[in-house]
């Protein structure tokens, strides 16, 4: 006879699924459950596969005693190591999701978020995309692969994340500011402009990245790379005061004066000069 639970897991109603997987972790057999909270990972809908993580992270970090505690660690671990191996990629996900709120994630969760990067989801991106700058934060060889990927993966929207990624896991980088520096060059016009936008995030970068973003400003096709350009100068200005040469600041004026048909880029290329402004010496 299986779990009243279990059954209530195959409802046609979400509703009554994430219901099912909240009760589980309550449930005095929790940790005889954490197999079917595992499939339920895999639910198409999302938040039934987020309360089956929510569940599983409770069951883990359960109250009780010691050895009932890691009984229920014990049966996690296990549900998310069957859940990281599934052919459900939104399964796999939600895995390494739940893996890394239970500790730091570790670089065999990469596989399940790289994959992730490339979801149609939003929130699934940039969820991954945090756990990813978290891990890079405590294992180094994250980086070489956020440039890997950034360069070279086949997927457009995997490698606009991992720049997104990169900006906030290395902004300090000599590696960092080159490969951006090539993602600005991508054939995808949004890898192109999530490169102009990081580009903003450097600290210190050399001077190459600037001269890069005077040349977007003067005549790229793309009127909203023009305007990230525009933004991208006025930050690295402002945090690096005279780091932006004065053949820049009078091309930043001059695209002001005459972006009179183009209100957007006028307005982005006052809010650089005036965070240049506020940075130089004196002001």
């Amino acid at each position: 006879m299986s779990h009243p639970l279990v059954e209530r897991l195959g409802s046609a109603d979400p509703t009554e699924r994430r219901a099912a997987c909240l009760a589980m972790a309550e449930d005095p057999s929790a940790v005889l459950l954490t197999e079917a909270l595992s499939d339920a990972l895999g639910d198409p809908v999302k938040a039934v596969g987020r309360a089956a993580s929510d569940a599983l992270v409770a069951i883990a970090q359960g109250t009780g005693s010691n050895a009932a505690r890691a009984s229920s660690e014990d049966g996690v671990e296990g549900a998310v190591r069957l859940a990281l191996h599934s052919k459900n990629p939104a399964r796999r996900w939600r895995a390494a999701f739940t893996a890394a709120r239970l500790a730091p994630p570790s670089p065999r969760l990469l596989p399940a978020l790289v994959e992730a990067l490339a979801s149609s989801d939003g929130d699934v991106r940039w969820a991954a995309a945090k756990v990813i700058v978290d891990m890079g934060r405590l294992h180094g060889e994250v980086l070489a692969v956020l440039v890997g990927l950034v360069r070279s993966g086949e997927n457009p929207t995997v490698r606009r994340m991992a720049t997104f990624a990169l900006r906030e896991l290395a902004p300090d980088r000599s590696e960092a500011a080159d490969v951006l520096l090539e993602a600005a060059e991508d054939g995808d016009l949004q890898v192109r402009r999530a490169a102009l936008t990081a580009m903003a995030s450097l600290l210190a970068p050399p001077t190459r990245v600037a001269e890069r973003l005077l040349t977007t400003l003067r005549g790229d096709d793309d009127d909203a790379a023009r305007r990230l350009a525009a933004l991208a100068l006025g930050e690295i200005g402002a945090q690096e005061p005279g780091s932006i040469p004065a053949e820049t600041l009078r091309e930043l004026e001059r695209t002001r004066d005459e972006a009179q048909a183009d209100p957007d880029l006028r307005r982005a290329v006052e809010k650089a000069l005036a965070r240049l402004a506020a940075g130089r010496p004196g002001s």
